[in-house]
């Protein structure tokens, strides 16, 4: 049987366990309601530049078009995704304690490298526990082609373009013609879901356009206009994806939090409960040999 001076300590030591997780939840409230003002105004930029694709829609379908028979046509290509090696970009934390946040997006990942077996996989990771899940990995034909290690909760624009510049690289170098992405979209404070989607080419059915196109006159032409426009709705798109993973961990850890705080609040009780037993136990035993004594030396 534990001693009270045992009992004792192990409430301190657990005490002690969820300050610390109630600390981490309250810098994790604290930081997302920042996190989710730049998710919130990201949003619109991104859609707008989704609108600005969509009305050209018709021009980059039209085979007789200059962007048809461009090099920036590939990230519409759909019918040859299958042709090339492929491409993945993971968003993972930088750090532990938010639940399953990152082991979810690290499982599907196993499951996107076995799916990919026999092709040449290049992977962009964002944060450190991706990173150091795929260097783990003994996989052939796996290739790092950059990560970004410690930029949340901070991340800018810039993560982004450097992001859009090393896939477009692979992209324009012909070494794959499909990128795929995985991380967790942000919907409320409670939920997380993890996206698992075909990133490049576009899908036009997925981008919020206009059904009525109109006519647009483009200065100083077109080709270059898109082409220009291009690699800003790519970042922008990837800025989006970073600003949801942001908030999605912040949640997941301050929830996280929450539940352990909870948990050990729950183990304390039980220890105090059994810590008032022993107490008990303890004066019982000690009564009882005073009474015993008492009685053998008037006997």
């Amino acid at each position: 049987m534990q001693s009270l001076r045992d009992i004792r300590q192990e409430i301190k030591a657990i005490s002690s366990t969820r300050q610390i997780m109630l600390t981490m939840k309250m810098i994790s409230s604290a930081r997302i309601k920042k996190a989710q003002q730049q998710m919130e105004q990201g949003r619109p930029f991104a859609q707008k530049m989704a609108v600005m694709i969509d009305n050209l829609r018709r021009d980059i379908q039209d085979k007789d078009s200059a962007i048809y028979k461009s090099r920036a046509y590939k990230f519409f290509d759909n019918s040859r995704i299958k042709c090339k090696d492929a491409g993945l970009i993971l968003i993972t934390a930088d750090k532990g304690l938010c639940g399953a946040f990152n082991a979810t997006a690290m499982r599907e990942t196993l499951k996107w490298i076995r799916a990919n077996d026999e092709r040449e996989k290049y992977i962009f990771v964002v944060g450190k526990k991706g990173r150091d899940f795929l260097r783990r990995l003994k996989v052939p034909r796996l290739n790092i082609v950059g990560e970004l290690i410690g930029v949340f909760p901070r991340t800018n624009y810039a993560h982004a373009a450097m992001i859009q510049e090393a896939m477009q690289t692979l992209i324009d170098e012909e070494k794959i013609n499909k990128i795929d992405l995985i991380y967790n979209n942000f919907k409320s404070m409670a939920s997380q879901t993890l996206i698992i989607k075909t990133f490049l080419p576009f899908d036009f059915e997925e981008i919020p356009g206009e059904d009525d196109l109109s006519d647009f006159i483009f200065e100083p032409n077109m080709l270059e206009i898109f082409l220009t426009l291009l690699p800003r709705y790519i970042s922008a798109n990837i800025y989006r994806f970073l600003l949801e993973s942001q908030a999605a961990e912040l949640a997941a850890r301050m929830n996280a939090m929450e539940a352990a705080s909870k948990n050990a609040g729950g183990i304390i009780d039980n220890l105090k409960v059994k810590l008032n037993k022993v107490r008990q136990e303890t004066i019982t035993n000690e009564l009882t040999e005073i009474i015993s004594g008492a009685n053998a030396l008037n006997n």
